[in-house]
C-alpha cells in the first residue's frame, strides 16, 4: 500500500514539472496575426461641418447617412468603399442627382466592418445599376453604424 502512494505520487510530481515546462516554452513563442486587414477605405464626404446641428440642418438631399466627429467639425459620409475605383462609381450616381462629393481615405479600426465591407464590395464590383448600388450603399452604411458606432 506505501509503495502504491509513492508511486502515485511520484507521478503526480512528474506531470506537473512536466506540464510546467511544456506550457512554459509556449509562452516564450511569438504569435503573429494570421488575418490581416486593411483598415484604409474610401468614403464619400457629404460635406464638413462646425457641429451636429448644423450638419443635421445641412444635411437634407440624402435618405442615409453616417457622420464622424474631428476636432475641426463633423463630416457627413454618404459612401463607404474599399477601392477608388467603387468610391469614384457611387460619386457618379452622386453626380447624376446633382450632389458634389469629395473622396476621402479613412482608416477604421474595426476587423468585423472591414470583412462585412469586403463582402459588399463584391457586390458593387458586379453591378451597374444605380439603383442597386444606392441599396448595396445604405446596406455598407448600416452595418458601419451596427458594428463601429454601436460598439465604441
Amino acid at each position: 500500500m506505501k509503495k502504491t502512494v509513492l508511486w502515485v505520487l511520484a507521478a503526480l510530481i512528474s506531470g506537473a514539472i512536466l506540464g510546467k515546462v511544456t506550457f512554459d516554452k509556449y509562452e516564450k513563442i511569438d504569435v503573429q496575426s494570421v488575418i490581416s486587414f486593411n483598415n484604409k477605405v474610401y468614403m464619400l464626404r457629404y460635406g464638413n461641418y462646425s457641429n451636429l446641428d448644423e450638419m443635421y440642418e445641412k444635411v437634407t438631399n440624402v435618405d442615409r447617412y453616417i457622420y464622424i466627429e474631428k476636432e475641426d467639425g463633423v463630416s457627413a459620409y454618404v459612401g463607404v468603399s474599399t477601392t477608388k475605383k467603387n468610391a469614384n462609381k457611387i460619386k457618379d450616381v452622386y453626380l447624376d442627382k446633382k450632389i458634389e462629393l469629395t473622396v476621402e481615405e479613412v482608416t477604421i479600426n474595426n476587423d468585423e466592418f472591414i470583412q462585412n465591407l469586403n463582402e459588399y464590395e463584391k457586390l458593387l464590383d458586379a453591378t451597374e445599376d444605380e439603383k442597386s448600388l444606392l441599396i448595396i450603399e445604405n446596406q455598407i452604411l448600416s452595418c458601419y453604424e451596427e458594428t463601429v458606432v454601436n460598439n465604441e
